[in-house]
């Protein structure tokens, strides 16, 4: 708190399920940024069975806590390289993103996340969203989610889309951002200045890939966690590793509210 207000502290959130839920009220699996256009109809029948796939063989392995990161990297980035390059072989639009945003209800918000982020606004302390996901469509959720305007103070550093002069996908940015590569050097140039003369720093996540979000920066951290499933395998991982955990999917917790004062 003391570091909130001397101006000296930065927010880390990881966006999805972290941000976002990993359940929903109903007991079915939210979905995810990517997930988003997996859902909507401007994607086909045969891009979202291979997605599932993927998901069904890759995800097991992101959460292997029996597994070493190192040795998670280089599949991580296999996974996504296939979903991207699925991707351009469909007909998106900057305009259809906005739609399947608009459409999807199965992205919500955590329980207390945009009072959290409408608190660290007004306390004017940086909130850096770093995702391995789309940042276009994580752009257009916040937008569309949060019952307030984006503040200057609050950034997203993820996998941009590039489209071409009439708006279609062709690309996407490099270097390729996903759950086990995520550092303070993704931050988008726009946005380092959020950065400077900051001590400490609120580090928000659900995976271990997140514990690396803040490397590079020269502070000390708080690591607050969010364990959403297999709660008892990964329980003892995760108290070693985070200060503070929150099991089952639950709400954003006080100590987040104090940290920024």
């Amino acid at each position: 708190a003391a570091a909130a207000r001397e101006g000296k502290l930065v927010v880390f959130l990881d966006f999805d399920r972290t941000v976002t839920r990993c359940f929903l009220k109903d007991g079915g699996r939210a979905s995810s940024a990517h997930g988003v256009l997996e859902q909507a109809q401007l994607l086909s029948e045969e891009f979202r069975q291979k997605t599932k796939e993927f998901f069904d063989h890759y995800y097991p392995i992101e959460i292997d806590e029996s597994m070493p990161v190192e040795e998670k990297i280089p599949i991580m980035s296999e996974w996504y390289g296939k979903v991207h390059k699925l991707l351009l072989g469909q007909d998106i639009t900057r305009a259809k993103i906005e739609d399947a945003v608009a459409g999807c209800d199965q992205i919500q918000l955590r329980d207390g996340m945009a009072d959290f982020i409408r608190a660290c606004q007004q306390a004017e302390v940086p909130v850096l969203v770093m995702s391995a996901g789309l940042g276009d469509v994580i752009e257009v959720f916040l937008k569309k989610a949060l019952p307030f305007e984006l503040g200057p103070r609050t950034a997203v550093a993820s996998n941009g889309m590039i489209f071409d002069a009439d708006g279609r996908l062709q690309g996407f940015t490099e270097p390729l951002l996903h759950m086990f590569n995520k550092t303070a050097a993704f931050v988008p140039q726009a946005s380092r200045h959020l950065l400077s003369g900051k001590s400490h720093c609120l580090l928000v996540g659900d995976g271990v890939g997140d514990l690396t979000m803040a490397d590079g920066l020269d502070v000390e951290k708080l690591k607050v966690a969010f364990l959403n499933e297999k709660v008892q395998e990964r329980l003892g991982q995760f108290t070693a590793l985070f200060d503070h955990v929150v099991c089952d999917d639950g709400p954003v917790p006080d100590l987040c509210f104090r940290a920024i004062g």
